[in-house]
């Protein structure tokens, strides 16, 4: 494919510029496209095209060359793709994903840059959707929105362990806020997780300063899976912190939401499913159980080792003055009210 030769041909001076270096490059990236139609109680229904209904859009770069003795530098840079439009993340950033170089060895990876924070990773790594698309467990939630911290942090060092006991690792991650003034957006999170066949256990810890007093959000996080080969079983609880009113007079409060769901491989493709539960824990009086049920089924057909086609239908029931909404619906859902979706698309990893 033309896509290897594009690759040996960036690594070619990588690898003549070092006597006895082993040095790679790589082009990745994922296309998807999906036909959204949403919904919402006794509104008009919707129908949009999107991106990332699968997967996320993205083309990237990343690399690796041999320093000799057991020694790796890596780097990564990896940019969101909205095919739909033909256009990238809407902060103007090129590599808002990921930009990262890194250091590996017998110690683990020093790894420095914008990266996905410890204390998120529960919400798209024990999720059949992901996190993303029609039925993605952040649907069901007031806190991605609200921080543009909240999935990934600049500036940000991180160590990751090498393997121990079997499985077990660690990941930890400060995000200094590079303000003299203040410190608001200082971030520091951890995981601590076990990978060993069938099954994955992780736990998590992160905060973040809300103001310039020093006010945190704070999240706690875990989340397990384990695959019987006829089915996957997964499992996901985050919680997260924050007094009412200290972040520019919001109305976040705190919440807890609770996911359970499966996959099951077919002779060709697979099945997910997930229920994701939201409970409004703190806030005015009209937070007080204001929460949401969000139910989602979808199937994937492979139709080869990178393309595939998947389709989901999805529902949110709101309760007190909650208003989730499946994503693309029509604006202005009432505290209460209830939101069906379904979309259909197709993706292409190169």
């Amino acid at each position: 494919m033309k896509i290897h030769h594009i690759a040996a041909a960036a690594a070619l001076p990588l690898a003549c510029a070092g006597a006895g270096a082993q040095s790679s490059v790589t082009l990745f990236g994922v296309v998807d496209v999906n036909t959204r139609y949403v919904k919402n109680s006794d509104l008009p229904g919707n129908l949009t095209m999107g991106s990332g209904g699968h997967s996320s859009g993205r083309f990237g770069l990343r690399g690796m060359e041999d320093l000799g003795t057991g020694l790796k530098a890596g780097f990564w840079l990896e940019s969101d793709l909205y095919a739909d439009r033909g256009a990238i993340h809407s902060s103007g950033r090129l590599f808002q994903r990921r930009s990262t170089i890194s250091l590996m060895g017998s110690f683990g990876e020093v790894r420095l840059g914008r990266d996905l924070s410890p204390a998120t990773a529960h919400t798209y790594k024990y999720d059949p959707f992901g996190v993303i698309g029609l039925a993605g467990s952040a649907t069901a939630s007031r806190m991605p929105d609200a921080f543009s911290t909240y999935y990934r942090s600049d500036n940000a060092f991180q160590y990751i362990t090498p393997q121990m006991l079997g499985g077990l690792q660690a990941e930890l991650m400060f995000a200094p806020d590079e303000n003299p003034s203040n410190n608001v957006g200082r971030h520091a999170a951890a995981r601590l997780f076990y990978e060993n066949g069938p099954l994955s256990l992780s736990l998590s810890y992160g905060t973040t300063n809300a103001n310039a007093a020093g006010t945190k959000f704070k999240q706690y996080g875990a989340g397990a899976s384990y695959d019987f080969g006829f089915a996957k079983l997964i499992g996901h609880f985050q919680r997260e912190d924050l007094p009412y009113g200290v972040y520019g007079g919001n109305t976040l409060g705190a919440e807890d939401r609770w996911l359970l769901g499966m996959t099951a491989p077919l002779r060709v493709g697979y099945l997910r499913a997930s229920y994701v539960r939201t409970d409004s824990r703190q806030g005015p009086a009209i937070f007080n159980g204001s929460d949401a049920n969000q139910y989602a089924i979808g199937y994937v057909y492979d139709m080869s080792r990178r393309t595939a086609l998947y389709a989901t239908v999805a529902r949110i029931t709101n309760k007190g003055a909650a208003h989730f909404s499946l994503g693309s619906g029509a604006p202005g859902l009432a505290a209460g009210g209830s939101s069906t979706g379904a979309e259909f698309g197709i993706r292409h990893n190169f």
